[in-house]
């Protein structure tokens, strides 16, 4: 691809990668939220004390963020009994797409830096054409000589593979030790 496709790729990855992202991670913390409310019991009198705080900060953010209403009606709830009930699976395709998305928006700056690379070398190509003389090459010339590598958001393992696994064993953790 050459240097005005890989600028327009830019801003697609990007868009795409904020579209993809904000709702997953949106509909994530709600879903966790929800978790808290509905899942943290109360069964013993110090149980029931340190699930209060907890059901009432996710009721007073329910209660101010009423704009998110479609997303506090349709968030699946996760439970941790049932690792393939169908909340659970709704829960992880929805968390997957938040990692998706962000490896969008990661890939769009990482091709982002390099164009501010490659133009700096751009113009000093320019200063150095307009050194020999009135023969050299313009800045649209350069540019469409220029081939830039494609790049994928598969490439990116960490942002893909692993930093879902280690966010979701420490969140387990956590939830485990929290007695949800």
């Amino acid at each position: 691809m050459n240097f005005h496709e890989a600028k327009s790729k830019v801003w697609t990855y990007k868009i795409i990668g904020v579209l993809i992202a904000l709702p997953a991670i949106t509909s994530t913390i709600i879903s966790m939220l929800k978790m808290l409310y509905f899942r943290l019991e109360g069964s013993t009198a110090m149980g029931a004390a340190i699930a209060r705080p907890f059901k009432q900060l996710v009721s007073g953010v329910y209660e101010n963020t009423q704009a998110l209403n479609l997303f506090w009606q349709y968030s699946p709830i996760p439970t941790l009994d049932e690792l393939l009930s169908r909340q659970n699976v709704y829960f992880l395709s929805i968390y997957v797409l938040l990692f998706v998305g962000l490896a969008f928006f990661t890939s769009g700056g990482k091709l982002n830096r390099r164009l501010r690379k490659i133009n700096q070398k751009i113009e000093d190509q320019l200063i150095a054409e307009s050194i020999k003389g009135g023969f050299g090459r313009n800045r649209q010339q350069i540019e469409e000589s220029i081939d830039v590598p494609s790049s994928t958001i598969f490439s990116q393992f960490h942002q893909l593979y692993v930093a879902p696994i280690v966010v979701a064993i420490i969140g387990g953790i956590l939830l485990k030790v929290a007695g949800v």
